[in-house]
């Protein structure tokens, strides 16, 4: 869940008197304490998809000849028999990069061929995959001990050759997670042999066990001997290796806007400090926000600009006495340093100086300086904070469009003119050896480089000045590749700078609308993210998880703002839901069998039978995103037997509730009949006693069935049911077919629970924002013209004749234009009466207030200063903009027969909510009232409790 706090309630022409008159009185060289502040949340949302990741294995050989010798180096392993000899493997693998919040979708072990080449067998080799049964602390377990005899040093197995769990649980059992058969009569290929192991992955994964790796053995082990490439083989291509493909949902992305002058601009990051420029009254300073809410004036001149950080050290340029020179302050020590004094240093944008450890870059002008820009040179000057010497690094063209350091590597994009469109270089300066090498040419402009990375903006049409895209190049590999190919990876009005951190780019999309938002491209997994949605958004930083950049109100003016999003994992919920059940049984067609030990579907000696199941969904609602719903039915009979027709199973909706204590093959309740006896359903189309299921699965009658868990994906109708769409009626389980084909399950009923039927629910976390810091007010009609802004409750209903109503107004500054917001509720706290049943029940109603108020100023009788409500208590349009209307945006009834709990009440404000977030009506806020004004009253707790957990608040969920 995301969670917004808007503590920062003044006003920004409040707040930014109060800043000022902080920054006037500021004397001290050391950065000033501003102000401590959180703010807004935002997540947008986002498809999933699959990451395929490769993982290697190590292994032990397990040879029955030579019981007590480790193999663990040999260049194959092997299974099978021969010559009365039998023969065994073990495998290990790290799976440490997944959780249990994994969602692993395949995992494939694949085993490369190796002996006997070319040859026939005797025997078919039926190689199976068993969980290893281990009494050690697995991974990584100890290689050098590992035999045929004993799994550790002085551990022996308790069965020679290995102990293992089949796949249903049973110690030293024949279902083996996976198997393949290998035809001893056919000549085998040089290739990989591939076995499906995703359920044994998955369980070690979620945590079900603890991952002892793979046991490999055959099914028969007497002539059937056959032996693949080990991990220890040469040939990397031919080594054993297992291919997992995991789900992978979208990021998350945790957003605040952190406090400014609003004129922010140039953010810089590193770790959890963000250094910008923002001015005041036409002055430009620097200023540095901590994430934990402080904010510090770093200069104080009034002309300093482009800020960069790393670690405790904040470089810029700034104008003194007609002189431009570069600055540093150390946050540790709270010391200024002037670090250029040529007075010609260069600032702005790209050309800002740069800082890695103790070498700060900057650029400046050369002797040759005319005011014709086109034909001035610039350098480009390196200081060693360690030796204080400078160096001056050549440069190839006269013009330097952007620069930037990382470790010893400097790199500079330049061209001939200072048009950027102009043929452009890329150069790199390696400080350690002096030397520059040219990366590339071409149509360039703005570079940024992390680790062996280069991410740059280049033309991808030449006809086109305005047509970038983004491109990263790799220095170890020398290769590169584009990342961006719209062709608006660059705003031509800025030319925005991309920025890098490990396997993330971020940078900014232009679009033809004059919109603008934040991408983020993450080469691992060469997986594109919108980070922003506002159409505002421009010059990105990142470091680690975090991304900061601007959002302009208009790109021709310096009315910025700054915001930060934190990047993290999705999340899955995965929920086990128990069922309860009837059978249904023709036979005995009045007879209710709710406590069965088992359920049953199909048909025996001309019977049907039939089930309904019905389980608890109420933890669900409309906003849950459903990704998965499974329901798993457990074998019960017949056991270990074939059936003379295949089991064909489906499931259906109940056409209507029905009862648990009544219901039979003729009854859905107590003296209320099916209208068609065996039950009434609706099939996946809607259609009453249609055959399109809403799920199935054939049980083969010609194979004994396994003691095992049959599941059938039950998504679609669980779905239905959570999204309210349909009452949840539960599940009618029936065969296509009634003949022949007899089954049945383990019930709810059965004394097992690892056999009783269950459902398991994958649920998508739902990006949800809560705002809190309202403003809110008391308007009390005994008292009209007073102003009730700091109570610690709000009030409605009525007592002694008197009416209470309330006024409250959050901050929807943020979401304005955003049209994924799907739900929006008010969270009131009760407060008064406590514990007490009231005279009347109170209906609460929200109207939209018909004018914006003063929260200083509004009253019963007043909205603002001098201004009145046209109708005492407040004006308001309902639903329907009618003045004064009468038809609610959102009631809630509260008995008052009822004593009242210590909880938060909810109103669903959506529609009110989209029409301020829409820009269909200024945000007025809520007018709160109860319809009755007469022996209800009622209170809440205020803004102003005191209390987080019991103040106003205004949950938005996401679509």
């Amino acid at each position: 869940m995301i969670t917004n706090k808007k503590l920062n309630s003044l006003s920004l022409a409040a707040a930014a008197l109060i800043l000022y008159l902080i920054l006037f009185s500021y004397t001290s060289s050391a950065a000033t304490t501003i102000c401590n502040v959180e703010s807004t949340n935002y997540q947008p949302p986002e498809d999933s998809e699959e990451i395929v990741s490769e993982i290697g294995v190590s292994d032990n050989r397990l040879r029955e000849a030579s019981p007590d010798t480790v193999y663990k180096d040999s260049s194959f392993i092997d299974v099978g028999g021969m010559n009365n000899v039998r023969y065994r493997d073990i495998l290990q693998f790290d799976l440490s990069k997944y959780t249990s919040n994994s969602r692993i979708t395949n995992a494939v072990l694949s085993l490369y061929w190796y002996y006997p080449a070319g040859k026939t067998r005797p025997e078919d080799t039926v190689i199976e995959i068993y969980r290893p049964a281990t009494s050690w602390k697995l991974f990584p377990w100890d290689q050098d001990y590992i035999s045929w005899n004993k799994e550790d040093k002085d551990d022996a197995w308790r069965n020679a050759g290995g102990d293992w769990y089949d796949k249903n649980g049973i110690l030293q059992g024949n279902t083996p997670y996976a198997t393949i058969t290998i035809k001893g009569s056919t000549l085998p290929d040089n290739r990989y042999y591939e076995l499906d192991v995703t359920d044994l992955v998955e369980e070690y994964v979620i945590g079900k066990y603890e991952n002892t790796g793979i046991l490999i053995k055959a099914r028969t082990e007497s002539n059937n001997y056959i032996a693949f490439y080990s991990s220890d083989w040469t040939d990397e291509n031919q080594r054993p290796k297992i291919t997992v493909t995991e789900e992978k949902l979208p990021y998350e992305i945790n957003i605040i806007q952190i406090f400014t002058l609003g004129s922010a601009n140039d953010p810089n990051i590193y770790d959890d400090m963000i250094v910008y420029e923002d001015r005041d009254n036409g002055k430009t300073d620097i200023y540095a926000y901590e994430l934990s809410g402080h904010l510090y004036m770093i200069s104080k001149s009034g002309t300093a600009n482009s800020p960069a950080i790393y670690g405790d050290k904040i470089v810029w340029m700034e104008d003194r006495n007609g002189k431009s020179d570069i600055y540093m302050y150390n946050i540790s020590t709270s010391q200024e340093t002037q670090i250029s004094t040529n007075g010609t240093a260069l600032g702005n944008g790209d050309s800002g100086p740069d800082i890695y450890k103790d070498t700060i870059v900057w650029e400046e002008l050369n002797d040759t300086y005319r005011s014709n820009h086109d034909t001035y040179r610039s350098n480009l000057v390196i200081h060693n904070l360690s030796t204080q010497q400078n160096t001056q690094i050549p440069i190839s063209n006269k013009n330097i469009y952007s620069f930037a350091i990382h470790d010893d590597k400097i790199v500079v994009c330049s061209g001939v003119t200072s048009v950027t469109y102009q043929p452009s270089i890329i150069d790199m300066y390696d400080l350690s050896t002096q030397e520059t090498t040219r990366i590339i040419s071409g149509g360039l402009h703005s570079s940024a480089i992390y680790d062996n990375r280069i991410a740059y903006l280049e033309e991808s049409d030449r006809y086109n000045i305005d047509v970038y895209d983004l491109y990263v190049y790799d220095l170890s590999t020398q290769q590169g590749i584009q990342v961006s190919t719209s062709g608006n990876a660059c705003n031509p009005i800025i030319y925005s700078l991309p920025s890098i951190y490990n396997d993330r780019i971020v940078w900014d999309k232009f679009f033809q609308n004059g919109m603008s938002n934040i991408y983020m491209y993450d080469l691992s997994n060469s997986k594109e993210t919108q980070i922003t949605t506002s159409g505002n958004a421009m010059y990105p930083d990142i470091y680690g998880d975090t991304i900061v950049w601007i959002d302009h109100e208009d790109i021709y003016t310096d009315k910025n703002d700054i915001f930060v999003g934190t990047v993290s994992e999705g999340k899955y919920i995965i929920s086990e839901i128990g069922v309860s059940d009837n059978r249904l049984r023709e036979a005995s067609p009045d007879t209710v069998y709710k406590d069965s030990s088992f359920i049953d579907v199909g048909g025996m000696n001309n019977v049907r039978y039939r089930d309904i199941l019905q389980f608890d969904l109420s933890k669900y609602t409309s906003n849950s995103r459903i990704t998965n719903a499974v329901l798993l039915l457990y074998w019960y009979y017949p056991a270990g037997k074939t059936r003379p027709e295949d089991t064909v199973i489906e499931i259906y909706r109940p056409a209507s509730s029905w009862n648990l204590d009544y219901v039979s093959w003729n009854k859905k309740d107590k003296n209320v009949a099916w209208e068609k006896p065996g039950g009434d359903w609706y099939d996946k189309n809607g259609i009453l006693q249609g055959n399109t299921p809403y799920a199935t699965i054939t049980v083969k009658g010609s194979f004994p069935p396994g003691d095992k868990y049959y599941e059938l994906d039950v998504t679609d109708l669980v779905k239905e049911y959570t999204s309210g769409k349909y009452e949840n009626t539960g599940f009618l389980i029936k065969a296509r077919t009634d003949s022949n084909n007899y089954i049945a399950f383990y019930s709810s009923d059965w004394t097992d629970e690892n056999q009783k039927p269950k459902i398991t629910v994958v649920e998508k976390e739902v990006p949800v924002v809560t705002v809190t810091g309202a403003t809110d007010n008391r308007l009390r009609e005994a008292s009209p013209n007073t102003v009730y802004s700091d109570t610690s409750f709000i009030d409605i209903g009525g007592m002694n004749n008197v009416r209470y109503r309330d006024i409250i107004r959050f901050d929807l500054s943020e979401y304005k234009g955003d049209t994924s917001i799907e739900k929006a509720a008010l969270y009131l706290y009760w407060y008064y009466p406590a514990g007490k049943t009231r005279p009347e029940d109170t209906v609460i109603e929200i109207y939209r207030p018909a004018s914006s108020w003063n929260p200083d100023y509004v009253s019963w009788n007043k909205r603002d200063n001098g201004v009145v409500w046209t109708s005492p208590g407040g004006d308001w349009y309902d639903k329907n903009g009618v003045l004064q209307g009468g038809t609610p945006y959102a009631t809630i009834t509260i008995r008052g027969s009822s004593p009242p709990d210590n909880k938060y009440y909810k109103l669903d404000v959506t529609d009110l909510v989209k029409e301020y977030t829409s820009g269909k009506y200024e945000n007025t806020g809520f007018l709160i009232k109860a319809h009755t004004e007469s022996n209800n009253y009622i209170a809440f707790y205020s803004s102003d409790c005191g209390n987080e957990s019991q103040v106003p608040k205004l949950q938005l969920v996401y679509s």
